[in-house]
C-alpha cells in the first residue's frame, strides 16, 4: 500500500512538473509572439514613413527641377540679350 501511495504521488508531481512547464512554455511563446508582432508593427511602421518620406522628396524634386528648367531658360533669355546688345554696341 505504501509503495502505491509513493507511485501516486511520484505520478501527480510529475503530471504537475510537466503542466507546470508546459504553462511556462505558453507563456513564453505567448510573450515571443507579442515581440514578434511588435517588432513587425515597428517595421511597418518605419516601412510607411519611407514610403511617405521617398513621395515628398520626389515631389520637392520635381518642383526643384521645375524651377532650374526655368532659371536655365532665363540664362538662355539672358545671354541672347547680352549678346544682341554687344552686337548693338559693336563689341563683336
Amino acid at each position: 500500500m505504501e509503495n502505491w501511495l509513493t507511485n501516486l504521488g511520484v505520478g501527480v508531481g510529475a503530471a504537475v512538473a510537466g503542466a507546470y512547464a508546459m504553462w511556462r512554455k505558453v507563456l513564453a511563446d505567448n510573450r515571443e509572439g507579442r515581440m514578434n508582432n511588435t517588432a513587425d508593427a515597428a517595421t511597418q511602421q518605419v516601412i510607411q514613413m519611407l514610403r511617405d518620406e521617398v513621395e515628398r522628396l520626389s515631389q520637392r524634386l520635381a518642383a526643384v527641377e521645375e524651377q532650374n528648367r526655368k532659371c536655365e531658360e532665363m540664362n538662355d533669355a539672358l545671354r541672347e540679350e547680352v549678346h544682341q546688345m554687344k552686337k548693338q554696341l559693336h563689341l563683336f
